[in-house]
């Protein structure tokens, strides 16, 4: 499953940062590290690296930020200096997995439907006050699309 993957990331994307922009990734830059035939520690595609976080804390990310956040916003120096202080900066952020079939869907100008947020992997539906708060942070994307909003 992991090598399709990565085999279709191969074939759509280039790198962008110490490549030539049209250099097409090849399986010599992926790099993988397995902890056992089923799952993975960390993947490496060129110089971008993906990390499974909840391999190595005790709870998910989303949990020990809030439990940091209710420490005070000052504990995001960075955060909040170059990101603002909004409370919106600091909300899990919401994808729409099931939905992004394809790269022309980043293209998209429009908040998809909430039923487009549908969750495959836990079989739940995104809830009104996610939906609301993913219409909040893409107020403007009338004049932006999904990829760049991060929606």
């Amino acid at each position: 499953m992991t090598v399709i993957l990565l085999s279709n990331i191969l074939r759509k994307n280039t790198l962008k940062s110490s490549r030539k922009k049209t250099q097409k990734l090849s399986f010599d830059d992926i790099h993988i590290i397995l902890q056992n035939g089923e799952r993975f520690l960390q993947f490496q595609i060129g110089n971008v690296k993906f990390l499974d976080s909840f391999q190595f804390l005790t709870a998910s990310l989303d949990h020990l930020v809030g439990l940091l956040l209710k420490s005070g916003k000052e504990n995001f120096q960075h955060a909040t200096r170059y990101l603002d202080d909004n409370d919106l900066v600091f909300a899990k952020g919401i994808y729409l997995y099931s939905y992004m079939e394809n790269r022309s869907k980043f293209d998209e100008t429009k908040l998809p439907s909430i039923e487009s947020f549908y969750n495959t992997l836990n079989d739940e539906p995104l809830s009104v006050e996610d939906y609301e708060r993913a219409q909040n942070i893409t107020l403007d994307m009338e004049t932006r699309t999904i990829e760049e909003n991060g929606c």
